[in-house]
């Protein structure tokens, strides 16, 4: 048995998951894996609610339920997300070599904003590397997953990570860390070289508000070879 620990995309919820999220843990045979959801905010600062955290302290909270998912379960686990949860387990995974005792196999995202660099494309938010097996799907022409690396949206992802106004304080938070992550943070969507890219920000608008972050993920089949890449981890 396999624990497939699954952080799910913004706005997801118990009675309302992603259809990506539920298309996978449907195909996972339930004889050969225990599928769980990992319960965080899965919050994007106004975007989702005036109330609500920033997306960065949104992927904190979820990284550290997953990381007590992981410590909970009898079993080796394969961490998964899909889109900001996507970035949950990356980021979890990222500290795994502090954790040496966690029997963690693989990380396994779909609609990955940090989806590794691919014929001048990545994840929105930047690749990252995991010390893990890494197993990524993406759909083609997914603003997040699958975004040309001179996209101006790439600032849009820079610029909102500490988006909040829950308080006076996040407000404040938002401009300071902001602030201070830009020297290191920024990705530099605006050199010389990439300028084609840039007018293809209406065409990324349009694939993020179509199927190209939701059902293209079943219809295409993307879904499917994920569990297959899961299955052949578990082997």
């Amino acid at each position: 048995m396999i624990s497939v620990i699954f952080a799910d995309g913004t706005w997801s919820r118990p009675g309302a998951r992603s259809i990506p999220g539920e298309a996978l843990r449907q195909i996972l045979d339930p004889k050969r894996f225990e599928f769980r959801y990992v319960r965080y905010p899965s919050a994007f600062g106004m975007a989702t609610g005036v109330r609500d955290v920033s997306y960065a302290e949104s992927v904190a909270v979820g990284s550290r339920a997953m990381a007590a998912a992981v410590r909970d379960t009898p079993h080796p686990a394969i961490v998964a997300g899909y889109s900001q949860g996507a970035a949950v387990a990356v980021n979890f995974a990222r500290g795994l070599p502090k954790y040496p005792a966690l029997d963690v196999r693989a990380v396994a995202t779909l609609g990955d904003p940090h989806t590794p660099v691919h014929n001048g494309r990545s994840g929105i938010a930047g690749a990252l590397t995991v010390p893990r097996k890494r197993l990524t799907v993406w759909a083609d022409g997914d603003p997040i997953a699958d975004l040309p690396l001179g996209s101006p949206a790439r600032g849009v992802a820079d610029m909102s990570r500490w988006m909040s106004a829950a308080s006076p304080e996040a407000a404040r938070a938002w401009a300071f860390k902001t602030a201070q992550e830009l020297p290191t943070r920024v990705q530099r969507w605006w050199e010389p070289w990439r300028w084609p890219d840039i007018g293809r920000a209406p065409e990324d608008l349009r694939n993020y508000l179509g199927t190209a972050h939701t059902l293209d993920y079943v219809s295409h089949g993307h879904v499917r070879r994920l569990a297959r890449m899961i299955e052949e981890v578990a082997r």
